[in-house]
């Protein structure tokens, strides 16, 4: 009986140290989802392991082991992908694979940001020059329908070349603030100045996700606050949600968060599109996907 017992115990003992010797490595998940502009993949490697990624056929890249956990950040694509992970020791690699869920476009990047930079510089143009713009669509528009007169045709040059001469001014007012007309794949800051920063993941000329980012204390000056209302605004707007009902909820929901001391924030949903709200230490931010 001691004999038998002694030699269960030897198994437990061998159990224990082939244990050590294997690259231990484990995922939250199997199959992710965008969260933000990208897919968070977490979990757990030996401390000591060397830990690498690769995404579908792409070079792989290494990755931290902290206290025992990884976390690789996954930006998102219009395709399913497939994120191999490989933990290796002295004495063995141990390998898993993990799907990240294709995500959702919020649009093609020039026409958003087309749409973005247009209406900023309207913004900047006098009362008097918004409303030359409109009625040089008013005369466009009777031109194409065969309805212009000589007189009017004439008219119609002479406010083309006034608006044009604001528009250009109106650029040259907002040129620090608008959002560049090309850019490459991948995530990216958009835009920084002092009171905001506008990131964005895109993909094959396809937006997937944009981020609002404003430092906190920066949002009790008035300015700053105003500067931080009209991105929103114009994010909202250009990815197609009803930016008046979604600044609106954004309000009541920040009264009540304020109030209740909460660091959460209720989902905006407007045509399709999620505004998620989230807080760090020193940053507010608005992921905008859908």
């Amino acid at each position: 009986m001691k004999k038998t017992m002694l030699a269960i115990a030897s198994l437990g003992l061998l159990g224990v140290l082939a244990g050590c010797g294997q690259a231990q490595l484990t995922t939250s998940k199997t199959n992710y989802q965008q969260n933000g502009m990208v897919a968070v993949v977490k979990g757990t490697a030996a401390k000591k392991a060397t830990l690498t990624y690769q995404i579908d056929q792409a070079k792989a890249k290494k990755v931290t082991v902290k206290s025992g956990t990884y976390v690789i950040q996954v930006p998102a694509t219009t395709q399913k992908q497939t994120v191999t992970i490989k933990a290796k020791t002295a004495q063995k690699t141990t390998t898993k694979k993990v799907t990240v869920a294709a995500g959702k476009t919020l649009g093609d990047y020039r026409t958003v940001v087309g749409t973005y930079n247009q209406a900023l510089v309207g913004m900047a143009l006098s009362k008097d020059d918004q409303a030359k713009a409109q009625s040089l669509q008013k005369q466009t528009q009777a031109l194409k329908d065969g309805q212009a007169t000589a007189d009017q045709l004439t008219e119609l040059q002479t406010t083309q070349q006034a608006v044009q001469a604001a528009m250009i001014k109106a650029q040259q007012t907002q040129a620090k603030q608008l959002l560049p007309t090309k850019v490459d794949d991948g995530v990216q800051q958009l835009l920084k100045t002092k009171n905001t920063t506008i990131r964005a993941n895109v993909q094959d000329d396809q937006i997937l996700g944009l981020t609002l980012i404003a430092p906190v204390k920066a949002l009790e000056n008035k300015a700053a606050l105003k500067e931080f209302g009209i991105s929103f605004t114009l994010l909202a707007k250009a990815t197609g949600a009803d930016a008046t009902k979604v600044m609106h909820e954004f309000e009541q929901f920040t009264k009540k968060s304020q109030k209740d001391n909460q660091t959460t924030m209720k989902t905006i949903h407007s045509n399709g599109v999620n505004f998620n709200t989230g807080f760090s230490a020193s940053d507010l931010y608005i992921y905008i996907t859908k």
